[in-house]
């Protein structure tokens, strides 16, 4: 019997030591798990523990149990009360703190939000105001203060980037409605064509100004990274952030006959009449001609004639190129020029270049020779 007194005073000294830490610490307490056998806490360290700590334990059914608590501080205007709640809402502490919340007030953080440490409650006076958003239009109560303010205090999910139809730093008293469209965004990976070139290469095979298909153009693929934005659910941009070639494209080659051009197919140098040595991409000889034309006449190209500008087949050199004109015994020489013109003798094959001249007489003192025509670039 003796025993059991003792027992049973050194239960009562754990609790009372328990409800008084309860009220000297008056604070925000650490909940713990119970410790499942009488064993590992004994009265004696829930004894020590109680004089020196936050954790308070119970004496039940053979085990000590771990309580704990929560001093929440609840405004209300120029009114502050401190209460302690075990766990539960924020509606719990509004409750325990004896307030009533009026038809146009809210609270911060929102009713339903559940007791952590240090958290404050606030009571906010607030307005009624249409809120459109995610699909669903409905009134909700915003405390005063600006836009964003109210529909953060009032539990209401606000992104950085959503768009809102009044400004965010509006004063919500002014405000009757609220609509907010939602902006997210995605990595997107697509497929995308990657497009063929066409490239010309000359042929001896073909005749002079023929052409042919060497080889057919296919696209090719890459896998394109996007980063797309949406506003409420709808694609509205996107902007590419990597993308990676995972099918190379098939250049089209048309080939361009030169058989009687006298093309030398292949790269080298010659000297100018200035005795500099100039490289070549490629050589072709063949009859060269003259023309002309009144100043201001229109080229093929939409440039102005000039002397220089030379036509050319196109199929053969292509509009822009640089090239060095010479006779072949070397007797005459018209020098570096540009291709900007064709016509028809060029088409047929009848001749491989016609030298621009403005006077008639120089045309007829070129005449019709063989020329060797450098093409530089």
């Amino acid at each position: 019997m003796a025993n059991g007194n003792a027992k049973t005073h050194k239960f009562m000294s754990v609790c009372a030591l328990s409800l008084a830490g309860l009220t000297a610490f008056g604070s925000v307490f650490a909940v713990a798990a119970a410790a499942t056998a009488p064993e590992q806490v004994t009265a004696e360290a829930a004894t020590e523990a109680a004089d020196t700590s936050v954790f308070h334990y119970l004496y039940e059914s053979g085990e000590y149990h771990v309580l704990s608590a929560h001093e929440i501080e609840v405004k209300n205007g120029d009114e502050s009360v401190k209460v302690v709640v075990k766990d539960g809402t924020v509606a719990d502490a509004v409750k325990a703190a004896g307030f009533t919340l009026g038809e146009t007030q809210v609270t911060y953080p929102p009713m339903d939000t559940k007791i952590t440490k240090d958290i404050t409650v606030r009571i906010l006076d607030a307005k009624t105001v249409e809120l459109t958003a995610d699909g669903e239009t409905k009134d909700v109560l915003l405390p005063y203060g600006t836009v964003e303010e109210a529909l953060i205090m009032g539990g209401v999910k606000l992104g950085k980037e959503d768009i809102l139809d009044v400004k965010r730093d509006k004063d919500i008293s002014k405000v009757d409605a609220i609509t907010i469209k939602r902006v997210t965004y995605k990595n997107e990976t697509e497929t995308e064509a990657v497009p063929y070139d066409k490239v010309k290469e000359n042929s001896d095979e073909l005749e002079l100004g023929e052409t042919k298909i060497g080889t057919e153009g296919k696209d090719g693929e890459k896998a394109v990274v996007k980063k797309v934005k949406y506003i409420d659910g709808e694609r509205d941009s996107s902007e590419t952030i990597a993308e990676k070639v995972i099918k190379k494209p098939v250049d089209e080659v048309t080939l361009v006959g030169t058989k009687g051009a006298g093309s030398t197919g292949g790269a080298g140098t010659f000297t100018d009449e200035n005795g500099v040595e100039v490289s070549y991409k490629y050589k072709l000889t063949g009859s060269g001609t003259a023309y002309t034309a009144a100043p201001g006449a229109s080229t093929s190209t939409g440039a102005a004639v000039y002397e220089g500008g030379v036509a050319v087949n196109p199929n053969l050199i292509p509009y822009g190129s640089k090239l060095y004109i010479v006779s072949t015994d070397g007797s005459r020489t018209y020098g570096y020029a540009t291709a900007v013109d064709t016509g028809g003798a060029l088409m047929d094959g009848s001749a491989i270049v016609d030298c621009f001249y403005f006077s008639y007489d120089a045309c007829m003192s070129w005449g019709r020779r063989d020329v060797n025509v450098y093409v530089i670039e």
